[in-house]
């Protein structure tokens, strides 16, 4: 498979549709009693995350790469303040709606790195991408 900002969007997307179908199965890695606590709007987030990847996607690749910046950006930005409402080793509810912890907040920094990483490396090489 050729590296691509539509086949990296597309994998962000599935990802993010693989995370949000673990939410709403009760299993101990993603839920409300699970090591990444999420509730129904978390877990609606990341089933929103999936469409706006899927979009972009299919967009093509000039709006995969602004979006996987744009979204590691915010990504980055939630981490930050998920431990500005949490602290270091709490729980609480981002906008008062998304119930999140300390280890949702690692994963969102680690998250905004890799995506905006990714959509500012495939910015810079655009011979990776084809020609529309």
């Amino acid at each position: 498979m050729k590296l691509t900002a539509t086949s990296v969007a597309w994998v962000f997307a599935a990802s993010f549709y693989a995370a949000a179908v673990m939410g709403f199965i009760p299993n101990p890695l993603l839920g409300p009693r699970g090591l990444f606590q999420a509730n129904t709007a978390h877990n609606l987030v990341h089933l929103l995350t999936g469409v706006g990847f899927t979009v972009v996607a299919l967009a093509g690749p000039k709006a995969s790469v602004v979006f996987m910046q744009a979204f590691g950006v915010i990504y980055l930005l939630t981490g930050v303040i998920g431990f500005l409402t949490t602290g270091f080793g709490g729980n609480g509810y981002l906008l008062g709606l998304v119930h999140l912890n300390t280890l949702d907040n690692f994963l969102h920094l680690g998250l905004g790195v890799v995506i905006g990483a990714a959509g500012w490396y495939l910015h810079a090489r655009p011979h990776l991408q084809p020609e529309r």
